[in-house]
Parts: structure tokens; sequence; C-alpha cells
């Protein structure tokens, strides 16, 4: 059986750094460029982040994005549309 595509927010690391920083769902899903839409389906466990939106959500909350995402390690590079 495939394995599926993307990686699962860690739901505990995600309420932890929400609190934190004081930003909301919202606050993230607009700085990160994705809809919010999108980060409350991964929030709530129904869809899996792709390296790229793992990045960004990851650099908006200013931490590893294996922090986050537990698949994503230290093998996964930032891409390029990321990076800059």
């Amino acid at each position: 059986m495939a394995r599926p595509a993307g990686h699962s927010l860690n739901r505990w690391a995600w309420d932890d750094l929400l609190r934190f920083t004081g930003l909301t769902l919202t606050d993230v899903a607009g700085r990160a460029e994705i809809p919010r839409a999108t980060l409350s389906g991964l929030v709530g466990g129904h869809h899996r982040a792709s390296i790229p939106v793992a990045h960004r959500i990851a650099r908006v909350l200013d931490v590893h994005p294996g922090t986050l995402f537990e698949g994503l390690g230290a093998r996964h590079e930032v891409p390029a549309e990321v990076a800059s």
C-alpha cells in the first residue's frame, strides 16, 4: 500500500506555538500565504502538508519544520521558492 503524500501536523506543537507567539490560525495562514481553509485542514488532521507549505508555516512560527511536522528532518532542504 502506498504511503500517503505529505506530512502531518504535530497538533501539540502547533497549539503551544500559537500560545507562545500570540498568533492566530488566520495570522499564520496570511503570513505563510496559504488559504486559511488549507491550514485549518492541516490542524484538524484532514490534510497533509507538502514540503514547501510545511517550510512556509515553520518560517512564520520561527521553528524548524521538523518541530511541526515530525516527518521532516534534516534530510529535507528548504525549497528554493521558500528560501528567499
